[in-house]
């Protein structure tokens, strides 16, 4: 599917511009990682939140600066314009990873041949934003792409990655939580979604999802009952969560990753944002991130 260069909210895609900007900087790109469920819908009030306040905040900028872009799609395999008839394949969370990488070095490649000034341009600059697994799959994408500058195995545009803001992250141990050590459970309560909305009718459904959800606003309904729907989206959330069970475990990044003070190269500034009570992140593993990474 050819992306897009005009903003837009889709389904499966968020693409937010600058309302104005200086023409001699280029804007830096915000790009945002779901987690898992993987659909970018659930994200589009903050998108457009976050959005509002950057072009705000841009301005009422006295001095020259960059402005801000926002891009953002839907994880392989929960996309909701698949192919009438297509049939359904299952993405693991090495997958998925690939998968993000290639979206970023495409959306940025047809930023700077839009531009016209591929010869000239300054490089991108990027900032990327992780939800959950989101966040793990942002870890990894940094930690290759500190790879690729070393080695010079670039795709067809450079561009630097200069901050990481990570949302209630699943970055180590996820088995260890709460809701990972019930995933058979999960499972089984997939299975019943399953054969429930196959009986249930549309609008009962809706309801269910807003008694269930605590009213929420009426695009994260949609955004849920298009998943529930779709015929695959449940078994594509559970097959990435089996997968993440046996690959998120231990620490796995060096310092340069985690933005640590004590390395001497340009490292990018990550932001890390942890909850309460998360079901996904248990109150050890927490502790220890926090406790080993500042």
């Amino acid at each position: 599917m050819t992306f897009s260069r005009l903003p837009h909210i889709t389904a499966d895609s968020f693409f937010s511009t600058p309302s104005t900007s200086d023409p001699s900087l280029s804007p830096i790109t915000i790009y945002m990682i779901s987690g898992n469920p993987g659909l970018i819908g659930y994200y589009h009030t903050l998108l457009s939140i976050l959005s509002e306040k950057l072009n705000t905040h841009y301005a009422q900028q006295s001095r020259k600066t960059n402005a801000f872009q926002i891009y953002g799609h839907s994880l392989a395999g929960f996309e909701l314009t698949k192919t009438p008839g297509s049939k359904p394949r299952y993405y693991d969370l090495e997958e998925q990873i690939c998968f993000v990488q290639r979206k970023l070095d495409d959306f940025l490649t047809g930023a700077v041949d839009a531009s016209g000034q591929r010869q000239t341009a300054p490089r991108p600059k990027v900032i990327l934003i992780g939800h959950s697994v989101g966040s793990y799959i942002a870890m990894e994408i940094l930690r290759r792409h500190r790879e690729r500058a070393a080695n010079g195995a670039w795709p067809s545009v450079e561009f630097d990655i200069i901050g990481g803001v990570m949302l209630f992250p699943t970055v180590v141990d996820i088995a260890k939580s709460p809701s990972g050590q019930k995933l058979t459970l999960a499972v089984v309560v997939g299975f019943l979604v399953r054969v429930l909305t196959a009986l249930v009718p549309g609008s009962l459904l809706r309801s269910l999802i807003r008694f269930y959800m605590g009213s929420p606003p009426d695009n994260m309904v949609e955004t849920t009952a298009a998943f529930l729907e779709s015929g695959y989206g449940v078994q594509q959330a559970l097959h990435m969560a089996a997968d993440e069970m046996q690959t998120i475990t231990s620490d796995k990044w060096s310092d340069d990753v985690w933005g640590m003070s004590n390395v001497k190269d340009p490292v990018t500034r990550l932001f890390f944002y942890f909850g309460r009570s998360d079901h996904w992140v248990a109150e050890q593993t927490r502790d220890e991130v926090v406790e080993h990474n500042v």
